[in-house]
């Protein structure tokens, strides 16, 4: 790598390094971040591959959350109540959104999936780690009437758009508590692997481990410090491992997250 790469974004190294990623994907196909909202996100769904072209020439973003920390009274907004979309338009639009909108109590290490058509909210004091797909399409039902400092006015929302995609009966599910597995001095928790979407683990470590996953991934470090190989990563940084990278040496107390794509085909 040249220096210049150094400074370039992640979409921008996958196009001029495609052998590090071996992907079947014209784009980076996969996304991750650490959130830790300061006041409770805007509910909101993200629709399917068909819509999303159509509205905005994008894809659709299923993602999936692990709680990393939550205060006490920590939840999420997910899911709703709705019968049918007629109850749901009905709710929104006398805005009553306890009799509408589901919540779940947050809970540490808990994962869940979010496929396209969920109503969806991270609150306040709910720190998670995200993956999803690489995509940007979110459609806004509901902001709590908050008021955008930068134009003096409510932020916008796309209730109709909501309407037609959010999945009516609702399908959200519960928090899913996974088992890890003690694999080479590593406890490895694999939460989701699904060809053409992503792939999920975590890996901890408290002195020494080996760990082997060929495809490329990223692996961000939620706590602890330590070193993948000769490279040191800390709290909050990531490492990219190119694709076919082999084996990977993992030294120090380390709880990594794993994010990778497996292609369809």
């Amino acid at each position: 790598m040249e220096m210049e790469d150094i400074k370039k974004s992640q979409s921008q190294l996958y196009v001029d390094y495609l052998d590090w990623f071996n992907c079947d994907t014209k784009e980076l196909p996969i996304r991750v971040n650490i959130l830790d909202p300061v006041e409770k996100l805007s509910v909101q769904i993200h629709p399917d591959d068909a819509f999303a072209k159509q509205y905005n020439g994008g894809r659709g973003k299923p993602e999936a959350w692990v709680i990393l920390d939550t205060t006490e009274d920590g939840s999420i907004q997910f899911g709703h109540y709705a019968q049918t979309k007629e109850e749901f338009i009905q709710k929104s639009e006398s805005k009553d959104w306890e009799g509408l909108l589901k919540y779940l109590k947050a809970i540490k290490d808990g994962f869940i999936d979010i496929p396209s058509g969920t109503l969806h909210a991270i609150g306040k004091g709910v720190l998670t780690y995200n993956i999803s797909r690489n995509a940007d399409c979110t459609l806004r039902l509901y902001d709590y009437d908050r008021i955008d400092p930068s134009t003096g006015k409510t932020r916008p929302i796309q209730p109709n758009e909501v309407y037609k995609n959010v999945n009516i009966p609702d399908t959200s599910t519960e928090f899913v508590l996974y088992p890890c597995a003690h694999e080479l001095g590593v406890d490895v928790t694999r939460y989701w692997d699904q060809p053409g979407l992503y792939t999920l683990m975590r890996l901890q470590t408290k002195t020494n481990g080996r760990f082997r996953h060929d495809r490329f991934a990223f692996y961000t470090c939620v706590e602890g410090e330590g070193k993948i190989n000769t490279v040191s990563i800390r709290k909050g940084e990531t490492i990219l491992v190119p694709d076919g990278y082999g084996w990977l040496e993992l030294e120090g107390n380390m709880d990594l997250f794993l994010a990778s794509y497996r292609n369809e085909n």
